[in-house]
């Protein structure tokens, strides 16, 4: 299954598609630096996030990338009915011109209706573009809104360190000089051994949260690539002389650093995760970026993980939903056929 697009740039400007299994390094190293440039930059664009199977897609102009998706390519039907196919993209394609957005992504969906794909989604990260602009481009026909606004908590690191702890509410900081004073040390991971500890704790955190794990092959080689890029992220462990009791894994892309995973032993009377978030922090600060996004947040919670999060402070971050543009009626009709008799 593929998506036969032009695999060599072209003299005008059209859309190039590669495999993400195999992308030649200084393609690679391309890629990012163009994500890395845009404001909409989101980590699941980066190549190396990608599932096995996925396609990257730029586009150029005089030479040089200035539209990348990386996109899932999804049989919403299962193996029963490969022939219905589609095209998924998580916080992406990135471009931070909405023009130029628009122009490869119509290009996109010309190619994808003459391959018989039966829809495009995508979910670009458009927190920082003005709303009127997001509605002119993906809330009229023939865009269909798939689910609620993404939301996101925002903390802005450029203030000092003293100045963030003081503003950080008052249990917040309590239960970080509490993990200090019974001697918790958070350190980077620097071994395989230690990156495997931290899965069978995010493993055993799933079953006990009854939430649905990434796969663990996935976030290992996901973790290595971090670690093996100077400044490109890392994987924190809080550590007890009893062993290591939690993990964080952070990664900077573009300007901010985002909170990826994270998983906590479940202990009555210690709480590391307060003092895991504070290290993040100081890693983003001291490596140049700018912001810090927490990840998902449920504006208003009194309790959960929302409420831990905003504990730390931040703005609330709206980023828009999911977007679906048919790119085949016909074969779009017969799933959503499937899915009516189904339900």
């Amino acid at each position: 299954m593929s998506l036969h697009l032009a695999e060599v740039p072209a003299a005008h400007p059209s859309l190039e598609s590669f495999p993400t299994d195999n992308l030649p390094e200084t393609l690679g190293l391309e890629v990012q630096q163009f994500i890395d440039s845009q404001e909409t930059a989101h980590p699941f664009q980066f190549p190396q996030f990608a599932i096995p199977g996925s396609r990257l897609v730029l586009l150029r102009q005089r030479g040089k990338i200035c539209w990348a998706g990386t996109f899932e390519l999804h049989l919403p039907l299962g193996q029963k009915a490969p022939w219905i196919r589609a095209l998924v993209a998580t916080g992406g394609p990135v471009c931070d011109d909405l023009q130029t957005w628009e122009t490869a992504t119509e290009e996109l969906v010309a190619t994808m209706n003459r391959e018989r794909f039966a829809f495009l989604e995508v979910s670009p990260d458009w927190a920082t573009i003005p709303a009127d602009d997001r509605v002119r481009q993906l809330k009229n026909a023939p865009w269909k809104n798939m689910g609620d606004e993404r939301v996101s908590l925002r903390l802005d690191l450029t203030p000092s360190e003293g100045e963030l702890f003081a503003r950080f509410r008052k249990i917040t900081r309590y239960e970080i000089r509490r993990a200090e004073r019974v001697g918790v040390v958070v350190s980077e991971a620097s071994n395989e051994e230690e990156t495997g500890i931290f899965l069978d704790l995010y493993k055993s955190l799933a079953i006990r949260k009854r939430f649905r794990a990434e796969s663990l092959q996935r976030l290992r080689k996901i973790i290595a690539w971090l670690m093996s890029a100077p400044g490109r992220g890392t994987l924190l462990l809080a550590r007890t002389h009893n062993g290591i009791r939690g993990g964080a894994v952070i990664g900077a892309f573009g300007r901010r650093c985002w909170y990826l995973w994270g998983a906590n032993e479940k202990q009555e009377h210690l709480s590391v995760g307060h003092i895991l978030q504070w290290r993040a922090l100081q890693w983003a600060k001291s490596h140049g970026c700018a912001e810090y996004d927490f990840g998902g947040y449920i504006p208003g919670a009194t309790s959960g993980p929302a409420w831990f999060k905003a504990g730390f402070g931040g703005s609330v971050i709206y980023s828009g939903t999911s977007y679906r543009r048919v790119t085949h009626a016909n074969r779009y009709r017969f799933y959503s056929t499937v899915l009516k008799i189904r339900s």
